[in-house]
Formats: structure tokens, sequence, C-alpha cells
């Protein structure tokens, strides 16, 4: 009985010390307050914009060539594969240096035959020009004899008469040759050619389609499209503008604030779907002179360059393009990055570092913005160029907390 208390009494002891011991603990220490967000800013700053307008259009060929065969027989080689991109000929000064790449050939027994008997022609009338200018000279020779011999009486008027119509068939054969030649001289140029189109080339440089004749086939001289050649460089974009628009360009042409497409002034550039900047600005090189009153619309178009990317170009005929056209002449505006510029409630904000006693604080500030150009947005109200605008980590801003800015 005595065992029990005593234990009893022992445990009761040493729970009341380690009540004791956790009653003496400190209460746990607040958290620290987050260092201040370190934060880049940049004053508004006026740049140059020209003001645009932006339509959907799409990309064609510029003028794809039809190739016909200029003579007829029998397609004895096909020299190219569908698809690849072929080169056209290269002229200096107007003339074929070197002649487009090979496409087809047709058979070219019957042509060659034909300029060989042509060349044979001309030697045969060339030869009867010299045996009729011999002629000539032995039937005048003839005719002086005889004519002699009239006036001294040896010989009767129609040995005279003989002798003139001999000279006057012998002059009237060498005219005759000398046509024969000249007739026998365009046949030889006709056989040429028609050998030379026997072997069709590229007329110029772009990617062929599909085949539209297979080799052992037979065409016919411009009856048949061998294949369709479509030029890469340059490619048309082509969109076309709503009755509203076309009205105001008129106006604004008019009046002198925006170019004139017929003074090659009216500038416009193209950005495709997966782009992020606009092409280099070109002329626009052609409009409809009426507007297509099914649609309401007049038809656009500009001549793009299509440089050579590795491995293809980077346009192709049937993308679709924004097209961005100038709408009024140049004029500085105040503007800050796009990142800059958030939205919340349809309002557009940004956020300001302004100097307090404390520090630097954010204060949002709401903005009226305007056009987008360039990784740009314009600020028609809300900012001047003195305000420090915060242009990254803005996730760790909010109003009225502390930052760190730096320029």
């Amino acid at each position: 009985m005595t065992a029990r208390l005593s234990r009893s009494a022992g445990a009761t002891g040493l729970l009341a010390l380690v009540f004791s011991v956790a009653g003496c603990g400190k209460p746990p220490q607040p958290l620290a307050p987050p260092d201040a967000p370190t934060v880049a800013v940049q004053h508004p700053a006026m740049r140059g914009y020209t003001p645009t307008k932006e339509f959907t259009g799409r990309l064609a060929t510029k003028d794809p060539v039809h190739v016909q065969p200029q003579v007829s027989g029998m397609i004895v080689r096909r020299a190219f594969k569908e698809g690849e991109t072929v080169k056209g000929p290269v002229r200096l000064f107007g003339a074929v240096v070197r002649p487009g790449d090979l496409l087809f050939e047709i058979d070219k027994t019957l042509y060659d035959a034909d300029l060989w008997k042509a060349k044979a022609d001309v030697l045969r009338a060339e030869a009867d020009i010299k045996n009729w200018g011999a002629q000539i000279r032995l039937a005048d020779a003839e005719l002086t004899r005889v004519d002699e011999a009239f006036k001294k009486g040896a010989g009767p008027k129609t040995d005279l008469d003989k002798a003139l119509a001999n000279l006057d068939v012998a002059k009237a054969q060498l005219d005759s040759s000398r046509a024969t030649k000249e007739s026998a001289i365009a046949a030889q140029a006709k056989a040429a050619e028609n050998l030379r189109y026997c072997t069709i080339t590229a007329p110029a440089t772009g990617r062929v389609g599909i085949a539209q004749v297979a080799e052992k086939s037979v065409v016919d001289a411009y009856k048949a499209t061998l294949v369709d050649v479509y030029p890469v460089d340059p490619i048309y974009a082509i969109w076309e503008v709503d009755e509203l628009n076309s009205l105001w360009y008129r106006a604004e042409i008019e009046a002198g604030k925006v170019g004139d497409p017929r003074k090659g002034t009216l500038m416009c550039s193209i950005m495709l779907k997966d782009e992020k900047t606009f092409s280099a600005p070109v002329p626009i090189t052609y409009y409809d002179p009426e507007i297509i009153r099914g649609t309401g619309t007049r038809t656009i178009r500009a001549e793009i360059p299509n440089p050579d990317r590795p491995g293809r170009r980077l346009y192709s005929s049937g993308d679709s393009v924004r097209v961005r056209v100038d709408a009024g002449g140049t004029q500085q505006v105040l503007t800050v990055p796009e990142t800059a510029v958030f939205a919340q409630q349809q309002r557009r904000y940004v956020y300001v570092a302004t100097a307090t006693p404390e520090g630097d604080k954010a204060e949002l500030r709401e903005v009226e913005p305007g056009a987008s150009f360039d990784g740009f947005v314009i600020v028609e109200q809300g900012l001047t160029t003195a305000d420090r605008v915060i242009v990254d980590n803005l996730l760790r801003v909010r109003p009225g907390v502390k930052v760190q800015a730096k320029q």
C-alpha cells in the first residue's frame, strides 16, 4: 500500500515538472515583412507613329505561267519533280545568257529532218543563183555578138530578138532563184525554231505544279497545258476594302493627308498569323477602279518581296495575312511598353513608382490607351513623360506596396 502511494506521488510530481517547464516557453516571433520587390521602370517616351488601318488579306502567286507545247509530238522526257523549285532564264541586256531549267523534251526526229531539208534547199537556191548568173553573162555576150552582126547586115532580126529573149529569161530565172533562197532561209529559220521548241524549259523561276501529261504522251501544239509554274518572288498580297473605308481613303487622299496609290505613295505591310512583326512597307500597286456591287468591296493589291529561307520561301500562295495600310502622316505620340498595360473590368491600368518619404511605392494609374505598334501602346490620357512606369515583376506589385525601382 505504501509502495503504490509512493509511485503515484512520483508520477504526479513528474507531470507537474513537465507542465512547469512548458509554461516557461516564449510565444513565437512574428514573421518579418517581405522585402520590397525590385522592379524596372521606364519613363513614357515620345515616338513617331503613322496611323494605320488593318485588313484581312491573302497571298497569291504573281503571274502564274501555263506551259504549253509550241510543236506537236511525243513527250520523251520529263525532267522535273512535281512541287520542286525551278529556275527561269537569265537575261543580260535583253539577251538570254542562261536558259531556264529543263522541263520536257519532245521527240526531235522529224524536226531535225526538217531543218536539214531546209538547209539543203538554201544550198540548192544558192547554186541556182550562181547558175543563172552565169546564164545571164552568156546570154549578154550572145546578144552583143548578134547585135553587132545585125548592124553589119550579117544576121537576121529574129536572131537579135531571140538573144534578147534569152537574156530576159535568164534574168527572170535569177530573180526566181533569189526568191527561192529567201523562202528556203525562212523555212530553215522556222525548222530551227521548231527544233528548239522540242526542248521545253522553265519560263520563270518558281515552283512547278502537277504534270498534266506523262512521258510517251502525244501532245498537240498550243492545245495542251503541260504544267504550271508559280513564281515565288515577289508575291501578291490581295485584300478587300469595304465601301465606307474606300470613301474615307478617297477623301483623305484628296485632302493630301495620306499617300496616293496612283503615285505609289500609299504604303502597306503584311504579317503572317504566326509572325509577331509586320514586313517592311511597300507601295500599293493596284486597286479596282470601281466597287463591286455584289460584295460592296474594292480589291487592293501590293507586291511583297518573298525572301528565301533555308529550305523554303517566307510566304506561300494562299496564306492568310494581316494587312496594315497607312492612314495618315507620321506624328509624335506618348507610348509605354505593351507589357506594362493590363486590364481590370474593361479598364486599362499601369503601375507607377511614386516617390514618398518612406521610399518608392506602387501606384495604380488608370490610362486611356490608343493603338499598338512595334511593341508599344499609345497613351492618350493618364501619364506624362515624368512618370516612372513599372514594366516588369508585376505579379509582386500591389497598390501601395513599397518597391525598389531601377531604370
